[in-house]
């Protein structure tokens, strides 16, 4: 049974509707999810002009109560800790994330409010919040429907990092790594972005189907997956992504609740470069992250500072491997060729010259026009090491029309002219 009651009619506050709806759905989920049939569940929500309530502002309280299975008093604070669940009766199972109460505190908070529980076993819970009332015309925010919300600092960062359709945009933050979380679970979801979002671009899938797409279109520099999911599971985005050329190189970090060993070696067998099983601390995650983007870093500066490129290297997965071999074959074939250009390089690999650009990218640090440059001013230093020809002779050799130009790529990238350089290599 679920009965309501206010003392007030109608209210002129401000407040944020999407967080206070989110506050209420956990409350009442709860409620409802811990109560057994028969029981009851109510909602009281009154006024108190500061006086009633021992404050000195007028306030909202709105209080959930219950007569499900209660709570022990020594876990009334941790109920509200990240991932903290509790042993059910034998007649009841938690299909809960253990965050829902964690965000709900998060949410009141944001609010510059308070949420305190009352409970015992057996005898129910009632949960109680404090709102302040606030009617300042300066934090009043009338949307296009006519509402008024809330709007706090954090949650001007929460809506420009998306676009249009609500989903994160890019903020073309130049040193910031793009993650793209895909998370069914729309609190955990929350809790992941909410975290990683300081030092990330963080964009959002609710489902495999959709992160696959996001990640062909959007190419983000790690993606990270829960397994169990709708439509598209973490194992099947994570061999899509590890199959498809033009994505083979995105880090895929997998989480599961499942602890057997049978599925952390398919997450491996899908191609996913590290695995976590819930539950975790956030610090743990933000590691793993951190050092799959460390080691991607890595690998750029590793091709960079080779004078003579092997392809084995260099490599990520085979996939990488196969392309990174394909791309070299394609440039050192039309070394001498001063006409072979971007285009002529996305034809010979079958990918489009965005792909390209982003693949290359990715792998290397080096876009396609830079690639196909450093190919052949690295051919050149070789020609100038091993050959008796002149500096003009290597120049149209590896495909520079123009000596004076070569003369200045040359030494942009070896930080000596081509003759220095054959002086001290002779």
């Amino acid at each position: 049974e679920l009965t309501f009651r206010s003392n007030t009619e109608s209210l002129l506050t401000c407040f944020d509707k999407d967080k206070l709806e989110k506050i209420l759905f956990n409350l009442l989920s709860n409620a409802f999810k811990y109560t057994p049939q028969k029981g009851k569940v109510a909602i009281e929500m009154f006024y108190a002009d500061g006086k009633n309530n021992g404050t000195i502002h007028p306030s909202i309280i709105i209080k959930v109560s219950d007569t499900g299975i209660g709570i022990p008093v020594d876990l009334h604070d941790k109920i509200f800790e990240r991932y903290f669940q509790h042993d059910l009766p034998g007649n009841m199972h938690n299909y809960g994330t253990g965050i829902g109460l964690a965000i709900t505190k998060e949410f009141v908070k944001l609010h510059n409010g308070t949420i305190a529980v009352e409970s015992e076993p057996e005898k129910g819970s009632c949960f109680t919040i404090t709102l302040p009332v606030k009617t300042d015309e300066e934090a009043l925010v009338v949307t296009e429907m006519g509402e008024t919300s809330l709007v706090t600092e954090e949650e001007t960062s929460l809506r420009t990092d998306r676009d249009e359709n609500g989903n994160g945009a890019p903020d073309h933050h130049p040193k910031r790594n793009t993650v793209l979380l895909v998370e069914d679970n729309e609190d955990f979801r929350f809790y992941l972005k909410d975290n990683l979002k300081h030092r990330y671009h963080v964009i959002e899938a609710m489902n495999g189907r959709e992160g696959w797409e996001k990640v062909r279109n959007l190419h983000p520099d790690l993606v990270v997956s829960d397994i169990m999911m709708p439509l598209m599971n973490g194992l099947e985005l994570s061999k899509k992504i590890k199959t498809d050329p033009h994505t083979s190189h995105i880090p895929v970090l997998l989480l599961t609740a499942m602890t057997a060993v049978e599925t952390e070696l398919e997450g491996f067998q899908a191609g996913a470069n590290d695995y976590i099983t819930k539950p975790f601390t956030f610090e743990i995650l933000a590691s793993r992250i951190r050092n799959l983007l460390n080691l991607r870093e890595q690998l750029r500066k590793k091709f960079q500072k080779l004078v003579e490129i092997n392809p084995s290297e260099i490599t990520v997965t085979p996939v990488d491997e196969e392309f990174m071999k394909r791309a070299l074959e394609a440039v050192e074939k039309n070394i001498n060729n001063p006409g072979f250009s971007v285009e002529d390089l996305s034809r010979e690999l079958f990918m489009s010259r965005v792909a390209l650009y982003k693949k290359l990218l990715s792998l290397t640090g080096k876009t396609p026009i830079e690639f196909i440059r450093v190919m052949r001013l690295k051919r050149a230093a070789q020609l100038l090491k091993k050959s008796q020809m002149t500096i003009a002779e290597v120049a149209y050799e590896v495909g520079f029309n123009n000596p004076k130009i070569f003369t200045r790529y040359f030494k942009e990238e070896f930080q000596v002219t081509p003759s220095q350089y054959q002086s001290k290599n002779v």
